[in-house]
Parts: structure tokens; C-alpha cells; sequence
């Protein structure tokens, strides 16, 4: 109502551009009201749709910004949500309740340190929510992987609400990528004292003794947080992988199966079952998967290059290598890409850029035995013996099997 009463008394300047004239706000406060009742009734879209209208009648409406944020927000559109929640600051600072809102919307474009300094004004301006606050910004500087900080805000959450479980859950995960394993042992354990029946804390739990190669009790930690929630997706994989180290092949599976079928967003699950199906000569039926795994995350390396030589065992060597290209576009600095980007041009017969992919993976792991053979391969096949048996002999020294039988049968006459 105040901001409607300044703008009619500067009616006299309908004129300029910047005012809305009365006409488009009556117009934009309909829209403001159907955009409203169709909220409730859980029509986002069309609500996204008035509150543009309002917008377009008063592009200075922080209100109409903040509004259509909150259905963008519901539609999963969150980056162009978190557009809308800066416009509506910038245009009216003093919509407090936002920085709280926008810094949970920063953490769902992974914009974490944005969240924390959002959290920080939140915990300024709402005294009275700073226990909750304060708590997710720790949230947002574990997820930062500002682990030291996570675990001194996490420290100050529990100062104030020593029986906080769910704090004492998330420092031990900090713990726990601090390499401080007993400590994290010691707040899970204070974790279940105080609530014997919380998933979260078993799963924990369970990474913890990942972590220590304690598979069989993470297996026993996962599956009391499945009994205790059996919709718990990420608890599946994680007693699946774990399995999967053990060699239970076919138990794993079942429990990769079960997590994507309770969350098909799991692109680890999908990989992890491709690995199995692989070794199980499967190799269509992996490709399958690893197709939904980059089809949820196109960067996602290792999805890529497992594909890449899956199409390759498959013949698809065109394939393959496009994927291997696309990886290493990713991540330049990963030695197994070179290499089996390498191996992918031998194929083609192209010698010459498999001994630059190879002598790029030993560039970057000088150690890399199978490389150091692959490459002399190479090497020989563009009739460079001399070369290629002083790789075969670095090879051999640095334990690689094969390679000591190679220099017998190719380079025994140099010696």
C-alpha cells in the first residue's frame, strides 16, 4: 500500500519511463492475485506466467521477483529462481527473509560460499533463528569442503544444543574427510546414544569403516540404516559397493538395483552396476548404464571413460573415442585417460598420437608402468626399437610382468 501510494503521488511523472502508470498496476496487482491463487491450488507454471505479467507492468516490483522465485523454485528452475532473489534484494535490500531463502537456493546451484555469506546475513538480521541458522550454514561449509570450518561452526551449534544428533552426525562426516577417524567414531557414537534409531548416523557410520576397509562392518552399518528407513537410496549403494569390494558380485547388484529404483537420479549406482556387469561379460547391458549415468551428468568422467572402453570392447572405436576426448576435456590432468585414449588410436592404427597420449599419461604419473609398455608398443610399431626397449626396460623395473618378458623375446640382443 505505501509503495502504491508513492507511485500515484508521482503521477504527475507518468512520463518517464522508470514509473509505472495506474493502469499497469492495477494490472499488475491482478496478476499479483491470480499468480497467488494459483499458487495454491499447485499451478506453478501458470503462476510463473501471472507474476511475469506484474513484472512486465512494474519491472520495480521486488515483490512480484520474490514470488515468481518461490514457483520457479518449486519447478525446479533454480538458477533462474536465484536470478529473480537478486533482482528482488537489489531493488529492495530490506526484504530480510531472503537472504535466507536465497542462501538454501545457492546451495542447490552448489554456489556454496554465497550460501554461507547469505547464512551469515541471516544470522545478523534473525537473532531469534540463529541456532537453525547457524547449523546450515555449517551444512554450506561442508558441502564447500571447508571441512575445519564445518567442524569448529558444527562445535558452536553444539555449545548451544549439546543434543543435537544431527549436528554431531555432520561433524563426524567433517571428522571423517579430515582424516580424524577416532574423532568421527566418537560423535557418531554420541550421535546414537542420543537417537539409537537414526538412519543418517548408521550410514555414517558406514563410511567411516569404508574408510578403514572395514567392509564387512560397514555392511552391517548399512543395513541397520535400511532396516531402519528401506526408502534410504543412498544406503543401497553404499552396502552395494561395499559388497562389490568383497566380491559378492551378484548381492551387490541387488542392492544397486534397489537404489535405482528408489532414486533413478543415482549416477553412481548406474556405474557401479555397469563395473559389475562388465565383469560379468555383459557389455551391452552396461553400455545401457552408463549411458544413463552421462545422460544425468555429462561431465561425469569416470562414466565416460568406462563407456569409452566398453564401446571399444563392442567395436565402436569411433565412439570410444569421442568419449575418451570428451573426458580428457574434463579432466586433462587424469593419466588412465591418456592412456586409454592411446590404446583407442592403436586401434586406428594412428602410432604417432598414441605414443603423445602415452608419453602425456607418463608426464603426469612419471611412475606409470603400463604406459612406459603400452608406449614401447607403440614405439615399435613406427619401428623405433631402440626407444621402445628402454621403455620396455622401465617398464620391467618398475614391476610390470609383462614387460620383462617383452625385453627377452624383442631387446635381449641389445644387452
Amino acid at each position: 500500500m505505501i509503495r502504491a501510494f508513492v507511485v500515484l503521488l508521482f503521477v504527475t511523472l507518468c512520463c518517464s519511463p522508470g514509473i509505472a502508470q495506474p493502469a499497469n498496476l492495477r494490472a499488475g496487482a491482478e496478476a499479483i492475485n491470480s499468480g497467488d491463487n494459483r499458487m495454491k491450488v499447485n499451478d506453478f507454471n501458470g503462476a510463473v506466467l501471472d507474476y511475469t505479467i506484474a513484472i512486465n507492468a512494474d519491472p520495480g516490483f521486488a515483490e512480484a521477483f520474490y514470488k515468481r522465485s518461490v514457483a520457479l523454485k518449486k519447478l525446479g528452475r533454480f538458477s533462474e529462481a536465484l536470478a529473480d532473489q537478486n533482482e528482488a534484494l537489489r531493488l529492495n535490500p530490506g526484504i530480510l527473509k531472503l537472504y535466507d531463502e536465497r542462501a538454501k537456493l545457492r546451495m542447490l546451484v552448489e554456489d556454496y560460499s554465497g550460501a554461507i555469506a547469505d547464512f551469515n546475513r541471516a544470522i545478523e538480521y534473525n537473532p531469534k533463528e540463529q541456532k537453525n541458522l547457524k547449523h546450515q550454514k555449517a551444512n554450506a561449509q561442508l558441502a564447500a569442503e571447508d571441512y575445519l570450518g564445518a567442524v569448529e561452526a558444527y562445535s558452536e551449534v553444539l555449545g548451544q544444543s549439546p543434543r543435537d544428533t544431527l549436528a554431531y552426525v555432520f561433524r563426524a562426516l567433517a571428522y571423517l574427510n579430515l582424516e580424524e577417524k577416532p574423532k568421527a567414531h566418537q560423535d557418531i557414537n554420541k550421535a546414537l546414544m542420543l537417537d539409537a534409531r537414526n538412519s543418517l548416523a548408521y550410514e555414517v557410520q558406514g563410511m567411516i569403516f569404508m574408510e578403514e576397509k572395514r567392509y564387512e562392518e560397514a555392511i552391517r552399518s548399512y543395513s541397520t540404516a535400511i532396516s531402519i528407513n528401506p526408502e534410504f537410496a543412498l544406503a543401497w549403494h553404499n552396502r552395494g559397493v561395499a559388497r562389490k569390494l568383497l566380491g559378492q558380485n551378484e548381492e551387490a547388484q541387488k542392492d544397486f538395483n534397489r537404489a535405482i529404483a528408489l532414486d533413478q537420479n543415482l549416477k553412481n549406482s548406474y556405474l557401479s552396476r555397469a563395473l559389475i556387469r562388465t565383469r560379468l561379460g555383459e557389455n551391452e547391458a552396461s553400455l545401457e548404464d552408463l549411458n544413463k549415468a552421462v545422460a544425468l551428468d555429462n561431465n561425469y568422467c569416470q562414466a565416460l571413460l568406462y563407456r569409452g572402453m566398453t564401446k571399444k570392447v563392442l567395436g565402436d572405436y569411433q565412439g570410444a573415442l569421442e568419449d575418451l576426448n570428451r573426458a580428457i576435456q574434463i579432466n586433462p590432468d587424469n593419466a588412465e585417460l591418456y592412456n586409454n585414449r592411446a590404446n583407442i588410436r592403436m586401434l586406428f592404427g594412428d602410432y604417432s598420437l598414441a605414443v603423445d597420449d602415452y608419453s602425456a599419461a607418463i608426464r603426469i604419473r612419471e611412475s606409470y608402468d603400463i604406459a612406459f609398455f603400452n608406449r614401447a608398443i607403440a614405439l615399435m610399431m613406427t619401428l623405433k626399437r631402440n626407444q621402445a626397449c628402454e621403455d620396455l626396460s622401465t617398464s620391467a623395473n618398475l614391476g610390470y610382468a609383462p614387460a620383462q618378458d617383452a625385453l627377452k623375446d624383442f631387446c635381449d640382443d641389445r644387452r
